[in-house]
């Protein structure tokens, strides 16, 4: 459960995670797209709006950066989480849904009409949606048209960086107290942002490109936590490498997987096999003898819910 307490609109923040079990019930994630929706709030123009516009405004801006992450209240307790979560809640399709009903909400509680509302709350949705797609997690994109997951992968599924970039900021924030000074001090928090983006769009496509270049017919790719290395998946035939490729440092092919050709009709039929295969965006398959193992290579079978035994027929 997230816990708010505020005193201002954008001043004074404060999260709190409770546990169950000992376990953290919050994700980093979730929280990174509560510092995306600040800092939408923190570069807006206000220097017209009174108070009640401002609080329209932090809403409608934090609001919409978490709200497509509502549908972990129902994932958590259902047996397919891969299919439960970021599905049709983190759908292009919902992007103007959300937006109209933050613009709705804002006069149901503060009175408040402005068309820049429902371009803010959009422009919170999208951002939610489309960084959840630059991670190796993916997302719905297109549901409810079709159920497979998108993932690119250029982008850690953990916003250290963008909180590192914020922790830079925040002294300057408490040195410089004008309204003005703190909008461009969150615009060159975007700024900073985009220039990170850039970089790892550069560095993956570089690494795409490559493999392409060598023949392999599928490629996926997972950024490391911090800028300047990322880890490739390549498929080619019945072979999937895995691979390291860091700035300035070892590059090369670390561990290969052979794939036993299976029955993927077959697998389509297991609820288990037919998440996995509609989340990865290629799996390994291993005869086992008297079941079948499928798997997500890029994560190594190291995480459960994207490893499947499925017994032969």
């Amino acid at each position: 459960m997230i816990v708010w307490g505020l005193n201002e609109p954008g001043e004074c923040a404060m999260i709190v995670e409770e546990t169950e079990n000992g376990k953290e019930v919050g994700k980093v994630d979730y929280m990174t797209h509560t510092l995306f929706g600040v800092a939408i709030y923190g570069a807006l123009k206000k220097t017209d709006m009174d108070v009640k516009t401002k609080w329209a405004f932090f809403g409608a801006s934090v609001g919409s950066s978490v709200i497509p992450d509502i549908d972990i209240q129902w994932a958590r307790a259902g047996a397919d989480y891969l299919m439960s979560h970021r599905g049709i809640t983190h759908s292009f399709l919902m992007v103007p849904v959300w937006a109209g009903m933050f613009s709705l909400l804002a006069w149901l509680f503060f009175r408040v009409k402005d068309r820049r509302l429902f371009w803010t709350a959009f422009a919170g949705v999208l951002l939610h949606i489309v960084s959840d797609w630059t991670n190796a997690w993916g997302t719905g994109l297109l549901e409810p048209f079709t159920s497979r997951r998108y993932a690119i992968g250029i982008i850690p599924n953990k916003g250290y960086v963008f909180w590192a970039m914020a922790a830079a900021i925040v002294p300057f924030l408490l040195l410089f107290r004008g309204e003005k000074q703190r909008t461009r001090l969150f615009r060159v928090f975007w700024g900073l942002a985009a220039l990170y983006a850039g970089f790892q769009i550069a560095h993956s496509a570089y690494v795409y490109a490559d493999l392409k270049n060598d023949g392999f017919d599928r490629v996926a790719i997972r950024a490391d936590r911090y800028p300047g290395g990322l880890s490739y998946y390549a498929k080619k035939d019945l072979e999937v490498v895995e691979g390291r490729h860091e700035v300035g440092g070892a590059n090369g092919v670390v561990r290969e997987h052979r794939i036993d050709p299976v029955d993927v009709e077959a697998l389509m039929l297991d609820p288990s096999a037919r998440s996995l295969l509609l989340f990865a965006p290629f799996v390994v398959t291993q005869d086992l003898g008297d079941e079948i193992r499928v798997f997500d290579p890029r994560f190594s079978g190291r995480v459960s819910m994207l490893s499947v035994n499925i017994p032969k027929a």
